[in-house]
């Protein structure tokens, strides 16, 4: 009998109804569709509306991927949320969704490695379930980035999107099955941050005036830093499971960037017709677009029983992470 190991057995995604297309932001910023694309490879982003926040869209994820693991919210026994903007800073936003689901007393945290997130959660569920500790992770990315987006900068204004993914981790000997994870940091404030609203900058006249609430992002020097770390968590991968570049299925990665991936994909020497790319449509969503472009994966048809699968992120801090799964 296989040993049975943590794997994901479900994933559900929610984005808004809201379609922000980059002509819509040409009437915000001095930018143009032809612009936007060429050099980011979007074309259209979702905004979820005022009264519509990090933990709703986190639920909604949830009820999809809850359904399809035929599972009820209490089979559920720990929560990871991966968000860069929570509802508050406390009560944490794994805390609204539990409390929206009527989940029990059970243990709640957010992750916050801003884009990095969804990779993090995946690997704590994994070592929570191979442990034994925990039975069924609920593992969600979730983000309304449109409510921390600096809408004056048109470099960084473009990129950012809202929604949300959700993954149920539990033992399993079949589909999902975790093989391999890793994550690591670097400090590099300046390379992408959010500067006011903690103990270093409190918020003031000042740090709002100044759109210190928002993200700021140096483009040359994350674009850089994500090519390597993307070529370099591929070939660890595939050496730590004892694969190659060309047995793995398919790559889903942080949706960040078109020009970062194809980059780092070539390097690898990963086809990009084993990519699966939808940022087009949704732009970046952090921590949400790994689990959101699974879910299209998935329903398209892109995966098999038994195919090598590669997630694989980068964000603030500066972080980044890879998980591999045979499904």
């Amino acid at each position: 009998m296989t040993e049975q190991r943590a794997g994901i057995l479900s994933i559900g995604s929610y984005v808004p109804e809201r379609v922000v297309t980059n002509d819509d932001m040409s009437k915000i910023v001095d930018t143009s569709d032809e612009w936007i694309f060429q050099r980011t490879g979007i074309r259209e982003r979702r905004f979820a509306r005022e009264d519509e926040y990090t933990s709703d869209m986190a639920l909604e994820a949830t009820k999809v991927a809850l359904e399809r693991a035929e599972m009820k919210p209490t089979d559920i026994d720990y929560i990871l949320v991966a968000t860069a903007s929570p509802d508050n800073t406390f009560p944490n936003t794994a805390c609204w969704v539990q409390q929206g689901l009527q989940m029990g007393d059970i243990p709640s945290l957010d992750i916050s490695t801003a884009c990095a997130g969804f990779v993090y959660a995946i690997e704590l569920a994994a070592a929570l379930v191979n442990t034994d500790t925990y039975k069924n992770v609920l593992v969600i990315g979730a983000e309304k980035l449109s409510s921390i987006t600096n809408f004056s900068d048109r470099s960084s204004c473009i990129l950012f999107a809202d929604g949300a993914g959700a993954a149920v981790v539990t033992r399993t000997d079949g589909n999902g099955r975790i093989v391999c994870t890793r994550n690591g940091a670097r400090y590099d404030y300046d390379a992408l941050n959010v500067a006011a609203g903690g103990t270093r900058l409190p918020a003031s006249h000042e740090t709002v005036e100044k759109n210190m609430h928002t993200i700021a992002l140096k483009g040359r020097t994350v674009y850089k830093f994500a090519v390597q770390k993307f070529m370099e968590m591929a070939q660890e991968a595939c050496s730590r499971a004892d694969i190659t570049p060309d047995d793995v299925a398919l790559v889903v990665p942080h949706q960040a960037n078109i020009n970062i991936i194809e980059s780092a994909m070539k390097r690898v020497g990963i086809e990009m017709d084993r990519v699966l790319i939808n940022l087009d449509r949704y732009g970046n969503t952090s921590s949400a677009s790994i689990p959101i472009a699974m879910d299209e994966a998935l329903a398209e048809g892109r995966i098999k029983r038994g195919d090598y699968v590669l997630f694989e992120a980068f964000g603030g801090g500066l972080s980044w992470g890879y998980n591999l799964v045979k499904w």
